[in-house]
């Protein structure tokens, strides 16, 4: 009887040890902030890419806003589904002015939305593309953070990603505006 009792304390404590490294977070704060932060990044762009979906004049502008905006979908239910497995909330806790020391967020208000709303033609789709390339520099930066201080492979290789796609995304959308 005393040999099985040590036989079960010893498998518990062998199968609790391996249990501990799969059950560990592999994420820190800045994963998550990363996250959150392109969540509400995301939201104002969407806004943006159906106007430019709804009311570019030029077809080659309409095609852009409608690749971004798929894509962004894509990468939103990606992230959504990331935080919730970690159970971490949707959006940050944290007082609204806790990011302006890392340059917070470019605001893409109501304000700016609908002076965009208000435009036509040309000048509809130049201001669209500049809106849009300023936005996306907000999205590069939230990568460059995760990227230097995230721990969880998975968000580090998105903020990778998103790097490299967005600013090639904004090296087109200037030769647009040219």
């Amino acid at each position: 009887m005393r040999r099985l009792a040590v036989a079960l304390a010893a498998a518990v404590v062998l199968l609790g040890g391996c249990g501990k490294g799969e059950s560990a977070a592999s994420y820190n704060d800045t994963d998550v902030m990363f996250l959150q932060m392109m969540l509400a990044h995301h939201e104002p762009a969407g806004k943006l890419l159906e106007l430019g979906e709804r009311q570019a004049s030029d077809p080659a502008v309409k095609a852009v806003a409608t690749e971004l905006a798929a894509g962004q979908a894509a990468e939103t239910a990606t992230i959504r589904s990331r935080l919730t497995s970690w159970g971490q909330p949707l959006v940050s806790t944290a007082h609204a002015g806790a990011h302006e020391a890392h340059g917070g967020l470019p605001l893409l208000d109501d304000a700016e939305l609908l002076r965009l709303a208000g435009l036509t033609g040309r000048e509809f789709d130049s201001t669209f593309l500049t809106m849009v390339i300023g936005h996306q520099h907000g999205a590069v930066e939230l990568a460059r953070m995760e990227a230097a201080a995230g721990t969880d492979p998975e968000t580090r290789d998105l903020a990778t990603r998103t790097d490299e796609t967005v600013r090639a995304q904004i090296q087109r959308l200037l030769r647009m505006v040219a």
